[in-house]
């Protein structure tokens, strides 16, 4: 029995470890694309008025 209740805890620690990580991955994924996006965006939109402008 006690095996039993330790392999279950093991079990949840490590596939809240696995899920931790990942989840960290996928957000800084997320924000590096929404950074580059932001950028791109914002560069073009700064050259349309500058282009308007002229």
């Amino acid at each position: 029995m006690i095996k039993f209740i330790l392999l279950t805890i093991l079990i949840v620690v490590f596939q809240g470890c696995a899920t931790w990580t990942g989840i960290k991955q996928d957000s800084n994924r997320a924000w590096e694309a929404t950074k580059d996006t932001s950028s791109d965006v914002y560069h073009s939109v700064k050259e349309s008025i500058h282009e308007a402008t002229e």
